[in-house]
């Protein structure tokens, strides 16, 4: 697995892990959040989203799909923003923009990875397959 494959996979087992809690125990995480009884459902919901993606997550790093561990850092890296922008709106709980930059660092890293792996090659491959990676 290459560095950056690494810090995807690593990625997936937190998120398995917080996927989880989420769909088994969510009274864990609920009152941190600030959700109650009545939006247990949701917050199950939520954990089984993340469970599915946690398994994108862990595949594509186990393949070596370079194009998905560009995605992930795009998709992660932003974030933050929303987290901070739902917080001042009074929508979410602080504790968001915290658990946000989990994502933030996580896309720098993989970013990191990216480019300490791809120096000198160019920016995105044209095949990011596993396939392309081995040969």
């Amino acid at each position: 697995m290459t560095y950056a494959a690494k810090t995807v996979f690593y990625f997936s087992l937190y998120m398995f892990a917080l996927s989880l809690t989420l769909l088994i125990a969510p009274q864990l995480l609920a009152p941190l959040l600030g959700y109650t009884a009545e939006s247990e459902i949701w917050i199950r919901l939520i954990g089984m989203f993340l469970l599915f993606l946690a398994f994108d997550y862990c595949v594509s790093a186990l393949e070596g799909i370079t194009r998905f561990f560009y995605l992930t850092v795009y998709t992660r890296a932003p974030i933050i923003v929303f987290m901070c922008t739902f917080v001042l709106l009074g929508m979410l709980k602080p504790i968001f923009i915290p658990l946000s930059l989990i994502d933030l660092c996580g896309a720098i890293w993989t970013l990191h990875a990216l480019k300490k792996t791809n120096r000198g090659k160019g920016a995105i491959p044209a095949e990011s397959t596993s396939a392309s990676v081995k040969q």
